[in-house]
């Protein structure tokens, strides 16, 4: 199950959404049908239902993404993972975002930005820096946007992980 979703993600980051969606369902349809209730089968059930809610919200079906979203949030609350529950306000804020609802954005990214910190994971604190950066620029607010997406830049500099450092860049890149 963990390949199955290690493989649906390297698929879903490169467009094959298509691909993508069969590796994070059939990995999720074997951790249902399977009997065993460990924190690591429980982490792979929930990482699956997190890989379909980005395919739906790529797509734009936000109202299934915000279901398999939620649903990955229950689990990740359930195991107790800060990250995890960090990854999936994240993204149901990410799903308001784009509804125009930004209000609840900024509910769900500040959530997402305290399970961050209290785990202190860098790349996510980044992530929300961006995140943020992104409501204030939809705002108007392009000095408090640049602010953000260079605090997000500068943190991810040391980072080996050049997937989720370009998200700010891209950011400073739009913006200027």
């Amino acid at each position: 199950v963990r390949a199955l979703n290690d493989v649906g993600t390297d698929y879903r980051r490169i467009g094959a959404l298509d691909v993508a969606q069969q590796y994070h369902y059939q990995a999720w349809l074997i951790s249902q049908e399977h009997s065993d209730t460990t924190a690591q089968a429980k982490k792979n059930q929930v990482v699956a239902l997190n890989g379909l809610g980005n395919i739906y919200m790529t797509l734009g079906n936000y109202q299934r993404a915000d279901s398999a979203l939620r649903m990955a949030l229950a689990g990740e609350i359930a195991l107790g993972s800060a990250v995890g529950q960090a990854i999936n306000y994240a993204n149901l804020g990410a799903i308001f975002e784009h509804r125009g609802m930004l209000d609840s954005a900024w509910r769900y990214y500040r959530l997402s930005m305290q399970f961050n910190e209290q785990d202190q994971n860098t790349p996510g604190i980044s992530l929300c820096h961006t995140y943020f950066g992104s409501l204030y620029e939809k705002a108007g607010q392009y000095g408090k946007a640049m602010a953000e997406y260079e605090t997000a830049s500068q943190m991810m500099q040391a980072s080996k992980d050049e997937w989720h450092a370009l998200n700010s860049l891209i950011a400073l890149a739009g913006i200027y």
